[in-house]
């Protein structure tokens, strides 16, 4: 699926790129030396077995997990780890999370708040919104996706795939620039976990910049504009989603592929 990509004289060349990311857990490296650019308005999504370093590349990209070296860049902002200098600020990394949006496989939602506050109360501490500022975005939010009636509903009265797109509004209210998505599906049955894929795709229709670490093969194939292969820790393969699903040129991606297509 092709999406708008906006190329304006403003824009860099490359919206967001990782740069040699390398994690290293003693001797073993979960993620060696990859590096992905991506452009403004692209889905990438990122396949392989489990282990092959997918969620902890993605949470290196917004300092989660610090990398052990390597370059992250977001618009304007950049951000290096070396080995022989200093850790990044955290001025630095504030600024390079401000452009991030992260939804994860657990929703991490506030129980004893309500839909609407969890959307908010971010946006009043880390932009500084009014509150009643931020719950008019936070309820136009919900509105977009799907759950605007949920607004006063706390999460334990909602099912996983309304806390998912809970958090995927939560994610979006402090304006990212990039958004991430790791496995948001693999907690939820395959019937709650269409929901949020539905919300997922009409992102993706609406021009959102998006990495999205899944083991979904329908959506990787029909929504990304990208998809990227990883096999312990490294990029294999990198492509049209649907020249690597019909005819994959990596062993390890052919592999995969036969393990998870029509399970």
């Amino acid at each position: 699926m092709n999406h708008p990509v906006n190329n304006t004289e403003e824009s860099a060349p490359m919206f967001l790129r990782a740069s040699g990311i390398t994690k290293k857990y003693k001797e073993h490296r979960a993620v060696d030396n990859v590096t992905l650019e991506i452009d403004q308005g692209e889905v990438v999504s990122i396949i392989g077995p489990s282990g092959a370093g997918k969620s902890t590349f993605l949470r290196c990209i917004n300092f989660l997990e610090m990398p052990t070296e390597g370059t992250v860049s977001i618009g304007k902002e950049s951000v290096a780890v070396r080995t022989d200098s200093r850790l990044p600020s955290r001025a630095e990394l504030a600024a390079i999370r401000r452009s991030v949006g992260m939804v994860f496989q657990s929703f991490n939602l506030f129980p004893h708040l309500t839909a609407l506050r969890n959307i908010s109360l971010a946006q009043e501490r880390v932009l500084g919104r009014s509150g009643e500022e931020a719950d008019e975005k936070s309820y136009q939010l919900l509105k977009r996706v799907g759950l605007d009636k949920k607004a006063t509903a706390y999460p334990g009265q909602c099912s996983g795939g309304q806390q998912q797109r809970i958090a995927i509004a939560r994610a979006l209210a402090l304006d990212p620039l990039v958004m991430l998505f790791d496995e948001p599906t693999s907690a939820l049955d395959p019937e709650v976990g269409a929901e949020v894929l539905a919300v997922m795709r009409e992102l993706a229709d609406e021009g959102m910049t998006a990495i999205v670490v899944t083991h979904e093969m329908s959506f990787a194939r029909d929504v990304s504009d990208r998809m990227v292969v990883m096999v312990d820790g490294s990029v294999v393969e990198e492509g049209d989603p649907h020249a690597i699903m019909s005819a994959p040129s990596h062993e390890r991606t052919r592999q995969f592929l036969s393990a998870v297509v029509g399970r």
